[in-house]
């Protein structure tokens, strides 16, 4: 804690905090002032918990300085010296309810005590202020949530939660909701950004004169219902909604939505549903960007079936004819078109059938640099926009394209080999005379030969295989850990374990808890 002390008398200031036991106060700063203006500037520059001040002084008493304090911080601890003769400033004093009064010449031990009950006293008075703070600010939660929901949005227990909060809510007051979806857990922001972005956003709304209730739902929406008793206006509605939005950018991935200007609090529901129906439409527009409040209409390019152009540029290797195809099945999607997972399985299917190209020329399209090979589905599943399909659709079919012209494709016997363990790893007996016999070549040169052009030999690749799929069914909580590991043709239990941990570093059971919390 912060101790003010104010003093006109030097030796009595640097009396008092020599002698006073601080730490036993809890106290570990002291601030000196030579009167009551200048202890008034201080602590508007540093707030002190404690005051310890004389009542008569210089150009401000302590009486005058200890009523201005009180305006900032009404917790402050008030603690007068003074002269018996002082008996009309300690009357202004008693108006002021200071914890107590010690008289000079000082009782250093009366001092002790009473700045002890001064700073007793702060604390009780911060504690029970932030209990009142933290359930006022649990009922402006529970009044946000339920003014989201049109049945109870004109129940008994709202109108109690207004009434008891007093909010100046009326049938005249305008209100618009925005919704914030936050792509990861709001539990996993630290917690000092989030009170920055707060405060701004906070700052923002009182620069234009408007208040707001707010609240969490399901660790991921933050829904913001601002209000104000005049008409809210739709540019400074954009102001604000604009400005939160490039607030968010760079601390992490979201969009926001926000619903039409709607008049008294039973109406705020049709506000919300508009922004959150438009949160479901995040797929078809950019990341970390806010929503339009209505749905665009038909994209100028009508939505045609594009196949028999992209299988004749693939067959003709065409470069810039497959290009052009998927420029037009991108201009051609819209949401007024096609649902977001209509949209997915439409790219699914057109990333499919270029990996049936790239299959056939011996080219794998989803070897990661640290020689992991992944999936279709890996790829495509963390796109989380339209944007992001296209782009990863685009940049495979270039890679398809430029593997090709080059002639980098993989060793055709190697590429064969995988493509047998991909589809056969489950089997518990799988070894290398059965990959040896599919490719039709003795098991030494296939040994040798896979161990040249990957730096893996085949039982290494194997078992990587296997520890990979089973990280998959892992992620599902379905599936016991003693079924995945004979899913992934691991006959022995303990053997899988023993073989994912040296891998990963974790149990098979550590993993799955580490990855589900």
């Amino acid at each position: 804690m912060k101790l003010l002390i104010a003093d006109d008398e030097q030796l009595t200031r640097k009396g008092i905090e020599e002698s006073l036991d601080l730490k036993a106060l809890s106290v570990d700063q002291v601030i000196l002032a030579d009167d009551g203006l200048h202890g008034l500037e201080e602590a508007r520059k540093n707030p002190p918990d404690l005051v310890l001040t004389d009542v008569r002084m210089p150009r401000m008493t302590g009486v005058e300085m200890a009523e201005q304090i009180l305006k900032d911080d009404p917790d402050v601890s008030i603690v007068f010296m003074s002269a018996y003769s002082d008996k009309e400033y300690l009357k202004a004093a008693i108006k002021l309810k200071a914890v107590s009064y010690v008289e000079k010449p000082l009782d250093l031990e009366e001092l002790q005590a009473s700045l002890k009950e001064a700073a007793e006293n702060r604390l009780a008075r911060l504690h029970s202020r932030s209990i009142a703070q933290s359930h006022e600010k649990h009922l402006m939660a529970k009044l946000a949530l339920g003014l989201t929901e049109k049945e109870s949005s004109q129940s008994m227990e709202i109108r109690q939660l207004i009434q008891s909060l007093k909010l100046p809510f009326s049938s005249s007051t305008s209100f618009s909701t925005i919704v914030v979806r936050f792509l990861s857990p709001i539990s996993d922001m630290p917690s000092g950004i989030s009170r920055e972005l707060n405060q701004r956003f906070e700052n923002n709304l009182n620069a234009h004169g408007i208040q707001r209730i707010y609240a969490f739902h399901a660790d991921h929406d933050m829904v913001i219902h601002l209000y104000s008793e005049r008409r809210l206006e739709e540019e400074k509605l954009k102001s604000i909604t604009r400005r939160l939005t490039e607030d968010l950018k760079n601390t992490c991935h979201f969009f926001v939505a926000r619903g039409p200007i709607v008049s008294g609090a039973e109406r705020i529901f049709h506000s919300y549903e508009q922004a959150v129906k438009m949160l479901e439409l995040g797929f078809f527009f950019e990341l970390d960007s806010e929503l339009p409040e209505q749905v665009p209409g038909s994209s100028a390019v009508p939505f045609a079936d594009l196949m028999p152009d992209f299988l004749l540029a693939m067959t003709n290797e065409q470069e810039s004819q497959a290009l052009k195809v998927a420029e037009r099945l991108y201009a051609s999607i819209s949401p007024a078109l096609l649902t977001a997972n209509q949209a997915r399985d439409l790219y699914y299917k057109y990333l499919g059938k270029l990996d049936e190209y790239a299959t056939a020329k011996h080219i794998s399209l989803w070897n990661r640099p640290d020689g992991v090979q992944e999936s279709i589905w890996d790829n495509a599943s963390v796109c989380i926009t339209l944007s992001q399909l296209n782009q990863l659709f685009t940049e495979k079919l270039k890679q398809f394209f430029s593997i090709l012209k080059n002639g980098q494709g993989e060793n055709p016997v190697v590429f064969q080999i995988k493509e047998f363990i991909h589809q056969n790893y489950p089997l518990p007996t799988l070894s290398v005379p059965d990959i040896s016999e599919h490719v039709n070549l003795s098991s030494s040169y296939v040994c040798t030969l896979f161990k040249t052009e990957t730096g893996q030999t085949l039982n290494q690749y194997l078992n990587e295989y296997r520890i990979r799929m089973s990280k998959q069914l892992l992620a599902d909580q379905r599936f016991k850990i003693t079924d995945i590991s004979s899913k992934v043709g691991y006959s022995d239990g303990n053997y899988y374990s023993k073989a994912f941990k040296k891998m990963v570093g974790l149990s098979p059971s550590e993993y799955r808890e580490k990855m589900l919390s």
